[in-house]
């Protein structure tokens, strides 16, 4: 009996480019009408393959055969910050509960990853470690909440569990390829057109951003029987704050740079205040233990001349590009 690998969130950025970088054909989670279909489209721009199986987080149950998977590896989540909490846990937690207990139904089960985000660590100020996770901490969002309750699940499961924490995913290092332009891309593309003179934010925010190649790095070493049981995929002690990184975006732009000023603020309508309140944390997320596996992001002022340049090809989403392009 073959090893097989079973993965869910492939449809997704981070999912897919995991699915992509394991090759081997693995088993990837799918919803909806035409799951192989909707898989294939999600991972023709990175010129992979993968087989679908069909199946819905949000269904209550998982009717999968996971005889011969020996890993799995659980991206999927729902990444809105604005949700209702009885929303965002319907994805991410209870989603993380039909994963544990299928996971717990493979007999050959040698490794399952987590992938939550290094922003469980809420409203810490100062250093957020690996080995940390109830620090006392409130939440920004139900996002943040839901993906530290399901962190929770994982850790009380009996599963061989490794949780990857990444921070700000963006698009490779190498070529800005991304498949998913939110989080940190709304602001850049509104500092892009000229249109944020004032930002709410506090200049010595620190604000942490990876590429998705670093985070699918980690992924594959989470992997490792012997990795430990908590990974951050994060820029760590190389995080620029956020006076260095709106610097550093308006010259690569041609634009001004923004003032920041935590209580003052001229975004433009259309929901970029739900990203505020990102540059205003105070954490720095420790990746000592990634760091031992030879792992470490590149500087984000390496790589951000790429990624802005892949989003203006892309038109910042309007337009669908291979990773080779």
């Amino acid at each position: 009996m073959s090893d097989r690998t079973f993965i869910t969130g492939a449809t997704g950025f981070l999912g897919a480019y995991v699915a992509a970088r394991l090759g081997g054909n693995p088993l990837c989670l799918v919803r909806g009408d035409n799951p192989q279909e909707r898989l294939d489209k999600a991972l023709a721009p990175l010129g992979a393959s993968a087989e679908a199986v069909p199946g819905d987080l949000s269904s209550g149950s998982l009717e999968v055969d996971v005889s011969d998977v020996t890993a799995i590896i659980h991206c999927a989540a729902d990444v809105a910050f604005d949700r209702p909490l009885a929303e965002a846990r319907a994805i991410n937690v209870e989603g993380a509960r039909l994963m544990i207990e299928l996971a717990q139904r493979a007999p050959r089960l040698e490794r399952y990853v987590h992938v939550s985000t290094a922003y469980v660590g809420g409203t810490t100020e100062g250093r957020f470690c690996e080995d940390q996770l109830d620090v006392g901490q409130d939440f920004r969002n139900s996002y943040e909440q839901s993906k530290y309750e399901a962190e929770e699940l994982v850790r009380a499961s009996g599963l061989p569990f490794c949780v990857v924490r990444p921070s700000i995913v963006v698009g490779e290092a190498a070529s800005g390829w991304t498949s998913s332009f939110n989080v940190l891309y709304p602001p850049l593309q509104a500092m892009s057109r000229g249109l944020v003179k004032r930002v709410p934010a506090n200049p010595e925010a620190l604000v942490d951003v990876v590429p998705v190649d670093h985070v699918a790095d980690v992924v594959v070493a989470a992997l490792a029987a012997d990795a430990p049981d908590t990974l951050h995929a994060v820029a760590g002690d190389d995080v620029l704050t956020a006076a260095e990184l709106a610097e550093l975006a308006a010259g690569l732009l041609d634009q001004p740079a923004p003032v920041l000023d935590p209580d003052d603020s001229d975004l433009p309508a259309g929901g970029l205040e739900v990203y505020a309140p990102y540059f205003t944390v105070k954490t720095r997320f420790d990746a000592t233990r990634t760091r031992a596996l030879g792992l470490a992001a590149p500087p984000l002022r390496e790589y951000l001349p790429r990624v802005l340049a892949f989003a203006n090809e892309a038109r910042w989403g309007k337009r669908t590009l291979s990773r080779a392009a």
